[in-house]
């Protein structure tokens, strides 16, 4: 009988692990995108609560042009953890830059910080730019 326990006990024990690396291993949601994708990303969720178009540029790269509806945090500022800290970590990101180098590195700090659904354009506004789609500038 204490055999038997003990086997119940064990074998509970491994199926709750493999659940829990199970999660931990899917992680948060994060797609690459192409330009081309992100467009219609924007197209169909733009101006709805829940989704942001996140430019990790710095201000003055983002005065020059953005994608349509974005919002600026720069990644070049030292609080820029504290300032992604404090966005809703479950809307819908799509992030991007001027490459996609700056956006992969913005990426991986929302991972660690818990944000579940990720957009990363991987081509960057440059490539946005070349494919002739349109850019947002202030008046």
């Amino acid at each position: 009988m204490r055999l038997r326990r003990l086997i119940t006990v064990w074998t509970a024990t491994l199926i709750l692990a493999m659940g829990a690396t199970a999660l931990l291993a899917a992680g948060p949601a994060t797609k690459d995108v192409t330009v081309a994708q992100a467009r219609q990303l924007i197209q169909d969720r733009g101006g709805k609560a829940d989704f942001v178009v996140l430019d990790v540029r710095t201000p003055e790269e983002f005065a020059n042009g953005r994608l349509p509806g974005a919002v600026n945090v720069n990644i070049q500022v030292p609080d820029f953890q504290s300032r992604l800290a404090a966005l809703d970590r479950g809307n819908t990101y799509l992030v991007y830059c001027r490459t996609g180098n700056r956006s992969a590195r913005a990426i991986q700090v929302m991972q660690r910080l818990g944000f579940q659904s990720l957009y990363h354009m991987t081509e960057g506004i440059l490539r946005w730019e070349k494919k002739g789609f349109p850019l947002s500038r202030p008046s």
